[in-house]
């Protein structure tokens, strides 16, 4: 079957065919074309038309791009959006060193600087892997950036420097904007590196897609988590020994919960899966508790508690999306998808 009669999307992406040979995982270009494949609904799609890219490079969580491979608008995309992040680097490393420390414009630059550090990241691991999700997580993560900077300069004392991080962010956030979500909708369409990791089966790679989004808003969360115990606790002068505790307790299961999930889904454990299930409401009931000591501030911090509880809904948003997804997840253990995805990784 060619890849014109079975309507393969990669077939505009080539012209060049590669010979027949085993793929990474066994499968062969002749399963694919004879529909032998293991896919169930009997779908699959063409070798023919698949670029001769170099063998993806195997990273902690997958297979990853190689730095040869990018084409120009994602070196566009990485440096515009690199130069931007650096920038905001600076501006933040500026406030951290020259603010007191109970001010509330060093908490605002402590949770920009973490973000713009988890930005970086998603930057990088997004183009790398192909991962629209991420791309997506990019966009929603510099708009509620601009956010906070709005916040911030709307709230407590003006300068040169706030504003200045202010216009800078304005100006670059529409542009990053637009070019990730030109890249989420890019990488929405199959893909080599997805190719490469799964094959030519739509379920698989319809199943790869569901365990990455998975994976992706499970940072996602965690990074909520740390915003939000920024958020509520780095500018309390009236800490007590109780916020301390649970602000600790806090972060050690929302990192838990974190490798808990990778964990389950790599080995696809079954008793893992049911523990990260039972953990799930502890997970819940410490944001709640986030936003309910931040609805208590509203009067004492007026910039920061409202973006507290902003940052909390949106976490407990998250969470529920990611215990639905656990479940649909764990409905493909045992079908191939982890070893073809982490190879032998544990």
């Amino acid at each position: 079957m060619s890849s014109h009669e079975s309507g393969s999307p990669f077939s505009d992406q080539a012209k060049m065919v590669g010979s027949p040979s085993s793929g990474t995982y066994g499968s062969t270009i002749n399963d694919v074309e004879e529909g032998s494949g293991n896919d169930n609904d009997g779908q699959s799609l063409s070798r023919a038309g698949i670029p001769s890219l170099r063998e993806p490079a195997t990273f902690f969580d997958g297979k990853i791009r190689s730095i040869q491979d990018i084409e120009k608008k994602e070196w566009a995309f990485l440096i515009v959006f690199g130069i931007a992040i650096l920038i905001a680097i600076v501006f933040t490393l500026y406030k951290l060193f020259t603010v007191d420390t109970h001010h509330t414009d060093f908490v605002f630059a402590l949770v920009c600087g973490f973000n713009e550090c988890v930005c970086f990241y998603y930057l990088l691991h997004g183009v790398l892997k192909e991962c629209r999700h991420e791309m997506i997580i990019l966009v929603i993560t510099t708009i509620i950036m601009v956010v906070y900077l709005i916040v911030n300069y709307a709230s407590g004392s003006q300068d040169k420097i706030k504003l200045a991080r202010l216009i800078i962010g304005c100006c670059l956030a529409p542009v990053v904007v637009v070019m990730g979500l030109y890249l989420g909708r890019k990488y929405h369409q199959p893909g080599w590196l997805l190719f490469r990791t799964v094959g030519a089966s739509f379920t698989l790679q319809a199943m790869c897609n569901k365990l990455f989004l998975f994976l992706d808003l499970l940072k996602l969360d965690l990074q909520l988590g740390i915003t939000l115990a920024f958020f509520t606790h780095v500018n309390d002068p009236n800490v007590k020994t109780l916020d301390i505790v649970v602000l600790c307790v806090g972060l050690v299961i929302s990192g838990a919960w974190f490798i808990l999930g990778h964990m389950c889904v790599r080995r696809e454990s079954k008793i893992l899966t049911y523990l990260f299930t039972v953990l799930s409401p502890l997970e819940l009931c410490y944001v709640i508790y986030k936003i309910a000591m931040a609805s208590t501030h509203l009067t004492l911090f007026p910039a920061l508690a409202p973006c507290s509880i902003a940052t909390g809904l949106l976490a407990v948003v998250v969470r529920i999306i990611v215990i639905i997804l656990i479940y649909l997840v764990s409905m493909n253990y045992g079908k191939g998808l982890s070893e073809k995805v982490f190879g032998s990784q544990l």
